[in-house]
């Protein structure tokens, strides 16, 4: 569906994404109609969507509640997120036209400039990185001409993103990640498809260790881990 089809759908979706409403919150319909300024019908219609993605769980009593992952889910996402993406790189390294290595470097670059920037708040930072980091990815998803895989993506992408993934990136970190980002750029222009997979499975990989390593040393988030 065109993202922009439904704009109180992909608001709630980006608040839960970036953290906003973190896991474990219980999500009251009067409270997002104030916070999204709408009434309560499209807000019941954007929680069935997000639900259905999996982002969150709706319970007889309880009501629609942020979900909440274990650990063992975070790997297996990150699992499946690389063969997945890993595959679409590869094929996009086949597929991929001059327009497309044109959005990508533009993507790249703006990730690149992040550490030249201000912002006014550590929420604007992770948007800027969560919007960036999607372009790119998103962009690659595209080139490999798969429509399923641009359906089926989100669901597995989104889930670590809920954890606010960009939050933990140290300075280095992120410099890592532009790395990979270059390579998979690189990989692509050269149209070296083996290489574009490994590189983007690596990539996954990594901000799955840098993921996991903050939840370890964060005892709030520990705690919303089973």
């Amino acid at each position: 569906m065109d993202s922009g089809s439904d704009p109180i759908y992909q608001r709630l979706r980006r608040l839960i994404i970036e953290g906003y409403y973190p896991p474990g919150t219980r999500l009251v319909e009067d409270r997002l109609a104030r916070d999204l300024g709408v009434s309560r019908t499209p807000i019941r219609e954007a929680l069935t969507r997000v639900a259905i993605e999996g982002l969150v769980q709706i319970t007889p009593n309880r009501g629609a509640v942020v979900r909440t992952f274990s650990r063992e889910d975070l790997i297996d996402t990150f699992d499946l997120r690389a063969v997945i993406e890993g595959h679409a790189a590869y094929r996009a390294a086949l597929r991929i036209t001059s327009s497309d290595l044109e959005q990508l470097e533009q993507t790249a670059v703006a990730l690149e400039s992040f550490e030249t920037r201000r912002f006014s708040e550590r929420n604007e930072e992770v948007h800027y990185l969560v919007e960036h980091n999607h372009q790119f990815h998103a962009a690659i998803i595209a080139a490999s001409a798969n429509r399923r895989l641009q359906a089926i993506l989100p669901m597995v992408v989104d889930v670590p993103m809920q954890y606010r993934s960009f939050f933990w990136y140290t300075r280095s970190e992120r410099a890592i990640s532009n790395f990979f980002h270059r390579g998979i750029l690189h990989a692509l222009r050269q149209r070296d498809a083996d290489r574009a997979r490994a590189l983007m499975q690596e990539h996954i990989y990594h901000g799955r260790d840098v993921l996991l390593e903050s939840l370890r040393n964060d005892s709030k988030l520990e705690q919303d881990l089973p």
